[in-house]
């Protein structure tokens, strides 16, 4: 019976395996896995929790500490009893117990401007993660669509290589009826094993790009590997909007935009902490503490300490209270160091936030100048399919009444064919380049 289960688990198992393996992945799955397997994500995750555990530490620093201490000792020959504090010339056993306290009452608002800074930084913190999630869903978005070109490319090489084959059969039939010279054959049959070639290298490519897909979603090669390929809408070919405007609105959207400004407040707030140091501190403590001792036989003296140990306690204790003012004069020049080093980091802050912003100006520019060529060629491109399908429509007729030599034929349909393999890179240029404007408003990337 036990082996009877075994055999039914391993072959669950296998069951579940086998379809993982022959899972046809969309759009979304192959995003979602890559999001929740990225290494360098799943990084930034862990940076925003220690920023989290910094911050709770500056505020726990509000409140006071408290700390407790025990020691025992044995004291041999001459000492001074702790209780007694008076010399004994006998072995001495004491022990002493404590509990003390501290807060700070003011240090120049720095605990307060600490806490403030800290929470600027794990919000910055935030921003980086949300900067490498959209690194990732634009990797994965070139992925996917390169996934799916190759898949047309393949499927424009396969249509081109079986109209070859449906012309070497017709072309036989000719040359066997004397219609045309034998040599037509040797040259459809020539571009046979070319089209042969194309249909292979394009499987190459397909090969590869599913491989580049797999490796960015962190998940293991297979040869299984399949995506649903979506009903791709037919490009609109208008520009409603102006590289400004779209520049505006990604100044509201983009995590780097807004991670660049908190860290520039973030640094601007350091000069502050750091000034806050020349103000005096004061601090309150304060503290309980008792002590414990016995003395043993000496020699021929029988005077013993047999005081109980909770009374001793409770007589040895002690309490106190102080207030402590600390007064920086002069530090060797650290406080003023400090200072100059925040004001430095201030103005590097605001380079950097200054710098964030003309990067995303200038790839939004040359997104949107990207955008507008490529509609521009995928309106020639789809002018050139036309023209060339008419003419190799054409030729072919001519051909299949002997009117064309194969050359002549040939040079038409390789024409048809790559201005098809034009189009769909131009429709897929255009399509990425539209995703990409979209992206960086805001705009969900969807399939």
């Amino acid at each position: 019976m036990q082996k009877k289960t075994l055999l039914i688990f391993a072959a669950c198992l296998l069951f579940t395996f086998a379809r993982a393996q022959n899972r046809i992945w969309t759009f979304q799955q192959c995003l979602d896995t890559a999001l929740q397997r990225n290494i360098s994500l799943n990084q930034s995750r862990l940076n925003t929790d220690l920023s989290r555990i910094t911050l709770e530490q500056s505020k726990a620093n509000r409140f006071p500490n408290l700390s407790a201490s025990a020691r025992d000792g044995i004291g041999f020959g001459r000492s001074v009893n702790p209780t007694t504090n008076q010399y004994v010339e006998r072995t001495t056993n004491s022990s002493s117990f404590g509990v003390s306290s501290g807060v700070d009452l003011f240090n120049g608002f720095q605990i307060t401007r600490t806490i403030l800074q800290n929470k600027m930084n794990l919000d910055a913190v935030k921003t980086d993660v949300e900067n490498v999630r959209n690194q990732v869903i634009l990797n994965i978005t070139t992925a996917y669509l390169q996934l799916l070109f190759q898949y047309e490319i393949l499927k424009s090489a396969k249509n081109q290589a079986e109209a070859t084959v449906i012309q070497v059969d017709r072309t036989q039939k000719m040359v066997n009826a004397g219609k045309v010279p034998e040599s037509n054959l040797f040259t459809i049959r020539s571009q046979q094993a070319t089209d042969n070639l194309a249909v292979v290298n394009a499987q190459g490519q397909l090969d590869l790009a599913k491989v580049t897909l797999e490796q960015l979603m962190e998940i293991p090669v297979t040869d299984s590997f399949e995506v649903i390929i979506p009903d791709l809408v037919e490009p609109s070919l208008l520009l409603n909007q102006t590289n400004q405007e779209i520049y505006n609105k990604a100044l509201t959207v983009q995590p780097q935009i807004a991670g660049a400004s908190i860290r520039t407040n973030s640094a601007l707030l350091g000069i502050k902490i750091s000034e806050g140091a020349r103000y005096p501190s004061l601090s309150l403590s304060g503290g309980v503490n008792s002590n414990y001792s016995v003395t043993s036989h000496t020699g021929t003296s029988s005077s013993v300490n047999d005081s109980p140990f909770f009374p001793q306690l409770w007589n040895n204790l002690g309490e106190s209270i102080g207030l402590n003012l600390s007064i920086p004069i002069y530090s060797n020049r650290q406080l003023k160091s400090n200072i100059e080093r925040a004001k430095i980091n201030a103005l590097s802050a605001q380079l950097d936030e200054q710098n964030t912003r003309l990067q995303l100006r200038k790839t939004i520019e040359q997104s949107y100048t990207d955008l507008r060529n490529s509609i521009k060629k995928y309106e020639a491109v789809k002018e050139q399919i036309s023209a060339a399908e008419l003419s190799y429509q054409n030729m072919e007729r001519k051909y299949n009444v002997g009117m064309m030599t194969a050359i002549d034929y040939l040079i038409e349909k390789n024409n048809y064919f790559q201005a098809q393999s034009n189009g769909i890179q131009a429709k897929y240029d255009y399509i990425f380049k539209s995703k990409i404007l979209d992206f960086y408003q805001g705009k969900p990337i969807q399939f």
